[in-house]
């Protein structure tokens, strides 16, 4: 579990100097409601910017109901997809929140908090008994401060096969330019920041004693002017940093590639998704299995780690393609796998075929990929049958002698080694 970085990025915006600031992760530091609770009404905040799920949308609001009657006074703002839909509905809906976060790049909450309200971007507001929709800022490239890593405490934080810690989280751009139709991320306006604010968030980082990063932007390298002037910088600078990312079989060449792994790459998660040229199409990846297959290759042959994503149960799809979707991972000899199951995020046009197609009712809003909870079946595959599926994924990919002992012989260090067996711990947990 990385930094949350709604919140992360936020606090770029609000100066030290000016304001006294205080960061709880409950989840990182599990604590239990009560203290967080006791935590918050002694720190008695004017303003309280949160973070909601979709997955425990239930268990945040009812958190939220009891903060809020403990501080009264405050400002409570919330950010999180689980709001993103109907939000207006919503504001009106939840007594104790007094905004949506709709652009968390955006400074929207600290010029809502100053009262300066015609500043005031990315954010969905009550004043006066009105409800005031505030545009995100649509600048194509932002000049921020660096946000406020030594609030967090990085040593809680892990990613899934980072070779070295604490662990850091970069964001360098919002939402993304690509119109996959099950993401939420394309429906929102793209912002880059410039390679400028990034290498001071890195430098700081350094300085902080951070040696893994996380770049948690939704395609890397898609400004390559930016992203080139950034991986200079680490490589001239000598951060040694360990570094994982997504991107796109479809970005991200040879030269790249050579690139990142100067830089310190050791790890890109690729969006697979299917085995199935029709469903690339559909959904608007607009990439072929061929791409996919040469930049796996080309990625290996370098020597960075490959973890491919894929998604199971898209309306229509039946159990033969999800079984050739899984052949497909163990084809391109992908190091690592993560099968999740398709869930209706809100604002995305994939929502509204699963409604149009009777495979959900509007009031479905708790989703989870990682199939705990599983919203809908496929028209031909049932809810049930889809969480067998997905273990038997689970099962084909990872549990085959000659990659097992591929990843114990690939292990470097006593990191990589706690963080395999955490990961085998929690594959494990989800068949059961």
């Amino acid at each position: 579990m990385p930094q949350p970085v709604d919140l992360l990025l936020q606090t770029a915006h609000f100066s030290e100097s000016d304001f006294e600031l205080n960061v709880l992760d409950a989840i990182a530091e599990k604590m239990p409601i009560d203290q967080c609770l006791r935590a918050c009404q002694n720190f008695a905040p004017d303003l309280i910017i949160a973070q909601c799920g979709s997955v425990s949308f239930d268990l945040d609001i009812a958190f939220f109901d009891q903060l809020k009657k403990l501080l009264p006074m405050a400002k409570l703002l919330c950010s999180g997809d689980a709001f993103l839909d109907q939000r207006l509905e919503k504001l009106r809906q939840y007594s104790w929140l007094d905004g949506i976060i709709t652009n968390f790049f955006n400074d929207g909450p600290l010029q809502y908090f100053l009262e300066k309200y015609e500043k005031v971007a990315g954010l969905v507001y009550k004043q006066n008994d009105q409800i005031i929709e505030a545009e995100q800022n649509r600048a194509k490239k932002v000049e921020m401060p660096s946000p406020k890593h030594h609030l967090f405490k990085n040593e809680l934080y892990r990613m899934p096969f980072m070779d070295a810690k604490p662990l850091a989280t970069v964001l360098t751009n919002y939402a993304c330019p690509f119109p996959c139709t099950f993401c939420i991320m394309s429906t929102m306006p793209f912002v880059q920041r410039t390679a400028k604010s990034i290498c001071e968030e890195l430098g700081a980082l350094h300085k902080l004693g951070i040696r893994y990063i996380y770049f948690s932007d939704q395609t890397f390298f898609i400004q390559k002017d930016i992203t080139n002037q950034v991986l200079d910088y680490m490589i001239e600078q000598k951060f040694n940093f360990s570094w994982m990312c997504f991107s796109r079989v479809d970005v991200l060449d040879e030269t790249r590639i050579r690139k990142m792994k100067l830089a310190g790459c050791n790890m890109i998660m690729f969006g697979v998704e299917w085995a199935d040229e029709a469903y690339l199409e559909q959904y608007k990846k607009h990439y072929t299995l061929d791409q996919i297959r040469t930049t796996f290759k080309l990625t290996k042959e370098i020597g960075i780690s490959r973890l491919g994503t894929f998604l199971l149960g898209v309306p229509g799809q039946s159990e033969e393609s999800i079984l050739n979707t899984v052949n497909f991972a163990i084809e391109l000899e992908a190091d690592y796998a993560s099968f999740n199951i398709a869930v209706p995020r809100s604002n995305t046009s994939f929502r509204e075929e699963a409604l149009t197609q009777g495979l959900i009712d509007d009031g479905v809003e708790v989703m989870d990929q990682s199939g705990s909870f599983i919203a809908m079946g496929t028209g031909l595959v049932s809810q049930k049958r889809l969480r067998q599926l997905r273990n038997i994924a689970y099962f084909k990919f990872y549990f085959r002698l000659g990659y097992i002992l591929d990843r114990l012989s690939g292990i470097k260090n006593s990191t990589q080694f706690i963080a395999h067996v955490r990961e085998a711990y929690f594959i494990f947990k989800g068949m059961i």
